[in-house]
Formats: C-alpha cells, structure tokens, sequence
C-alpha cells in the first residue's frame, strides 16, 4: 500500500473522530461515484455534509492541504455529491461542503469551505 494512501486514510479517521466529537454522525466514508470521491459524509443535525480532507504530515505551512481543493477539485466533489443526493432522494435537504487539513501540529476545520454553483452544480 503506498503511504499517500495510508496517510490519507489516517487524516480521514482523525477528521471524522474530530467531526464526531463536535456531535456530527457518520453516514459514509470514502464514497466513490463516476466524478470523483467524498471522503466523509455527515450528518449536522439536519445538515447534509460533504468533506474534503487533505493531510499533510511533511511540512509545516498550514494552508497547504486547504491549496489543492482549487476550483477543479469542488467541481468533482459537487458533481459526486449531486449523485449521492440524487440516489438517495434527497436534493431538497440542507447541504454544505467542508474542507478539514490535517497537519503535523494541527486539525484546520473549515465548515461551508465553497459553494457550488447553479441548480446542480
């Protein structure tokens, strides 16, 4: 197994223990669909929401993981994103999109990170 990848699955169950911890219910992780993955579906009380988590244990600028969600990134994420609400019936429920990095010192949380645009991103 490569180590981005074990490192990633590793900021992953950190995010979601930090994310449970504030009350959020895990529905989902690593959710794949033909755009691209969500690594963590929660619920927020009524809120829907969809996480970005990007982990960067080498280096010590915070802001580095925040850098690769760019404009591309929250397309494939959206577009997943409509897929899953789409199967599940639920276009009409209240959504938002985090980003979470997880850094050698610390856990930078992000909540309604960006937001798509039009009616289905």
């Amino acid at each position: 197994m490569k180590a981005t990848y074990e490192t990633g699955v590793q900021g992953e169950l950190m995010a979601e223990k930090y994310l449970t911890s504030l009350g959020m219910i895990c529905l989902e992780r690593r959710h794949r669909e033909k755009p691209g993955e969500i690594d963590l579906i929660m619920e927020d009380g009524e809120t829907l929401v969809f996480v970005e988590v990007k982990t960067r244990f080498s280096g010590n600028r915070s802001g580095q993981g925040l850098e690769a969600v760019n404009p591309a990134k929250q397309k494939r994420i959206a577009k997943s994103a409509t897929i899953y609400l789409m199967k599940h019936g639920w276009l009409r429920r209240q959504i938002r999109f985090d980003v979470i990095e997880i850094n050698a010192r610390d856990i930078l949380h992000i909540p309604n990170a960006f937001q798509p645009g039009g009616m289905f991103f």
